[in-house]
């Protein structure tokens, strides 16, 4: 199985530049694949008739087919380039796995997944779309291949939770895409099943993320000094303070003779008490 996996990846690599208009495409599965010709360099008809004929036998109940424009064999050349689609190959769950590295024109991703859908109808099959960011065709395109790898990982460690699925990783149309475009992820999903795992999806993005939003915030925007528990006891206090103010006040200002106090004794109080 280890064997498999280098020779599909080595494959990529070793024929990067033969054709500037050629990609590579990869299919795996948790199923076993019939045998089919070997050849690295195949039209891009033979490469979908060969797929059609893995798909005719309906070898999953989950199919995720993933589009990365301007896709070829050269991004993959590094051993390190994508670590967790070479990860989602060796998993122990494959069993079937199919590579060209280098398919002369475009495929039809289209014709692909209706043929999915039409062949395995009676399987009620579940087919999912990723649109990946264009790769750009000038500049480095090592941090975008590096970054969409990333996201498919997301997407990958979901799908190797099932017993039965297969993926399909290729190139998408060519276009223009310059170095540092805005990031474009789409994923569609066809159902409320699937929507639920998108938005799962995300909600796992952003608990894996390293990055937490307040780390570089000034301190009194990081934490919450002033709060309205505080600012009740605040006013509290001073309510007291101030009522206390008010009875201390009045206490000192009572006058009182100290003649009041002193008992009198002579002759004339004597006879008025008699």
């Amino acid at each position: 199985m280890r064997l498999s996996v280098a020779a599909t990846l080595a494959a990529c690599s070793t024929s990067a530049q033969a054709f500037t208009d050629s990609s590579p495409f990869l299919m795996f599965s948790t199923s076993k694949f019939p045998e089919l010709s070997q050849s690295q360099l195949q039209t891009s008809s033979s490469v979908l008739d060969s797929a059609k004929k893995i798909l005719s036998s309906c070898p999953s109940s989950r199919y995720l087919v993933i589009t990365q424009p301007n896709l070829n064999a050269g991004h993959l050349r590094s051993s390190d380039a994508a670590p967790k689609l070479r990860q989602a190959l060796e998993s122990t769950k494959i069993d079937g796995r199919f590579s060209v590295a280098e398919v002369a024109g475009s495929l039809d991703i289209k014709e692909l997944t209706s043929y999915i859908e039409k062949a395995c109808q009676g399987h009620n099959p579940s087919v999912d779309q990723v649109v990946l960011e264009t790769i750009p065709t000038s500049g480095v395109s090592t941090m975008t291949v590096q970054e969409n790898d990333d996201d498919l990982g997301i997407v990958l460690d979901q799908y190797d939770m099932e017993d039965s699925y297969t993926v399909i990783y290729t190139s998408g149309p060519r276009s223009e895409a310059l170095a540092g475009e805005p990031k474009i992820y789409e994923a569609g999903f066809q159902d409320t099943v699937h929507m639920e795992l998108k938005r799962h999806l995300q909600q796992v993005a952003r608990n894996a993320s390293p990055i937490n939003s307040t780390t570089n915030l000034p301190l009194f925007e990081k934490y919450q000094f002033f709060t309205p528990g505080i600012f009740m006891g605040l006013v509290a206090i001073v309510v007291l303070f101030s009522i206390l103010g008010v009875g201390v006040k009045a206490l000192s200002s009572l006058e009182v003779s100290y003649g009041a106090f002193d008992k009198d004794v002579g002759p004339v109080a004597q006879k008025k008490q008699q």
